[in-house]
């Protein structure tokens, strides 16, 4: 047991400690919660997987297929996480709280961004904002994989504990602030006359988001400018001949979060507080905590 201690990351203890909270909440909503058995399925599965994970670390010697699950592992955590979230948010806040940050946009702007916006939706626009919009999932993959490529593990595993920290951040604000964005929220729908059409794409990809994204109540803070800022912030840390790329790229998908309807523009507003907040955490005690207590989540 000592020896796997000794193996652990400070991505496993990031992963660990939001995976306690969803715990605590599934233990607090497990009466009223119709998820009992999925979430005992799901948040089992993940620590046994995680364990195993910090197992296979501790040998000397690894197959390939131990060197691609240590790779894949953060993603997978990450993603059958915040697939957990729907099992138990609408059962620790029933609230949801689109007026409030409706109202906070009127009083910032005088104007509904995404009612405003509509003078200049055309499909061709629409087709190129969604594809943005999607860009966003893939977007982060290609500064990890460059230092992954670089062999520049322990800068890799610093981006991702900054990046888990604003993911699980943002999480754990969904917890406190449900809200479902401008798409749902029956006054704005009403206010919204022009239609998002586009050319080839665009219906692929609203209706395949929608498919995936079991967490409807995801609207404040936007994650998609959280870590799209995030992304960028590495980029100007580890390769800012870059950011000639990422920067306008990064407008792109700000805008396309207002023009496709699914923000609000606090949330954005309250995105881009968190990606620093976030920031400064990673910065503040990363490589104190890593020097003394851990490894790299990988290593040849």
């Amino acid at each position: 047991m000592m020896r796997l201690y000794k193996k652990l990351s400070l991505v496993d203890v990031v992963n660990f400690i939001f995976w306690l909270a969803i715990f605590i909440f599934y233990l607090i909503s497990f009466k009223q919660s119709v998820y009992k058995l999925h979430g005992f399925l799901l948040l089992t599965g993940l620590a046994l997987f995680t364990l195993y994970i910090i197992k296979i670390r501790s040998k000397s010697h690894l197959t390939k297929v131990e060197k691609y699950l240590l790779l894949i592992y953060p993603a997978i955590f990450l993603i059958m996480i915040f697939d957990g979230i729907h099992l138990v948010l609408p059962y620790i806040n029933s609230n949801v709280y689109d007026r409030e940050l409706y109202n906070i946009d009127r009083w910032l702007l005088g104007v509904n961004p995404t009612v405003w916006i509509e003078r200049f939706i055309n499909p061709y626009l629409t087709e190129l904002m969604y594809i943005l919009y999607f860009f966003y999932f893939p977007m982060p993959l290609i500064i990890l994989g460059y230092l992954y490529q670089k062999k520049q593990y322990k800068a890799l595993d610093k981006a991702l504990v900054f990046m888990f920290i604003t993911y699980y951040g943002a999480y754990l604000l969904y917890f406190l602030v449900p809200a479902l964005g401008p798409r749902f929220y029956p006054e704005l729908v009403a206010r919204q006359k022009v239609s998002l059409d586009g050319i080839w794409l665009t219906d692929l990809i609203r209706n395949t988001i929608s498919s995936l994204e079991h967490n409807k109540f995801d609207a404040f803070p936007s994650l998609h400018t959280a870590i799209t800022l995030a992304t960028v912030l590495i980029v100007a840390q580890y390769r800012k001949k870059w950011l000639w790329f990422f920067i306008p790229v990064m407008t792109g998908i700000f805008i396309s979060l207002i023009y496709c309807r699914y923000h609000y523009f606090i949330d954005m507003i309250g995105g881009v507080i968190w990606t620093f907040i976030a920031f400064w955490l990673t910065e503040k005690f990363y490589d104190k905590l890593y020097q003394k207590y851990f490894v790299t989540f990988i290593h040849d």
